[in-house]
């Protein structure tokens, strides 16, 4: 009971912490930060993706719960690495550049690491419905919430970007960063219906990880729908919503590796609680 409690605690603080990411968009923008808080925060960044793509590698190597399963925290490993390399980019470009170009090599890399991420995603959630050991109650009805969902978000980021008087490539790059995100998004709707099913400490590796993917994508969307508008976004919005997926993110998959050494028996097939 406590854990199942554990488990929605998280994800309802992620939701929480998602949607004030998003209400706080409206919030003035502040002044450049200081070029030493600048590369404190991206050092901080960069720490943390660095921890999840090394603790997902290893989890990929000690695990032996099957060739899906393993495949997909070596995409999870790719997918924090390739962010982490695209802000280790950014922040050269922020450098080099007064104004930085859009796109830029910075943004192919986070693009690459987004696609490594729903590619991920997409194989766990396979793999545990594959598995047998969730019930399959309602999942129907989340997977029509869910595309409904994307669609009619996805339809108002596309219209909006669509609109705007700039070169196709920068419409084409902001399009396909709002698909990426919303693919996140709804398959995250999904796999939060089997973590609330996972009990012990493998439940709460989940909640963080889910949490973490859940503020950065609501994250990335309001920075992209601000940057459609051409408008620049606050301080918490542009910051310290990262710091804080990527801080579930790293937990998450430093949790899973723990749990790999202390319950050999349980690893990534736990017996659900219904």
């Amino acid at each position: 009971m406590r854990s199942t409690l554990a488990v929605k605690a998280v994800l309802l603080a992620s939701l929480g912490a998602a949607c004030l990411s998003v209400a706080v968009s409206s919030l003035p923008a502040p002044a450049d930060l200081a070029p030493a808080t600048l590369v404190v925060l991206t050092g901080v960044k960069l720490a943390l993706l660095a921890a999840a793509a090394h603790w997902s590698f290893v989890s990929r190597k000690r695990l032996h719960a099957g060739p899906r399963i393993a495949r997909a925290w070596g995409l999870l490993c790719a997918g924090f690495a390739g962010l982490a390399l695209g802000h280790v980019v950014l922040s050269l470009e922020q450098v080099l550049y007064a104004n930085p170009p859009f796109p830029a090599t910075s943004d192919v890399l986070f693009i690459a690491g987004q696609v490594f991420l729903v590619a991920a995603l997409s194989d766990f959630l396979g793999a545990y419905r594959e598995s047998g050991l969730f019930s399959e109650k309602g999942a129907h009805r989340a997977l029509v919430v869910a595309i409904a969902g994307a669609a009619i978000l996805g339809g108002l980021l596309l219209v909006t970007i669509a609109r705007l008087p700039a070169p196709w490539l920068e419409r084409a790059t902001s399009s396909t960063y709002a698909l990426l995100d919303l693919a996140i998004l709804m398959t995250l709707a999904l796999l939060v219906r089997q973590a609330r099913q996972l009990g012990g400490q493998v439940g709460r590796a989940w909640a963080l990880l889910l949490g973490g993917f859940t503020v950065f994508s609501a994250a990335d969307v309001a920075f992209g729908y601000l940057h459609a508008l051409d408008s620049e976004p606050s301080l918490l919005l542009s910051q310290v919503p990262f710091l804080v997926a990527y801080g579930l993110a790293s937990a998450g998959t430093r949790l899973q590796l723990a749990l790999i050494a202390v319950e050999p028996g349980r690893r990534d097939s736990p017996a659900p609680r219904h």
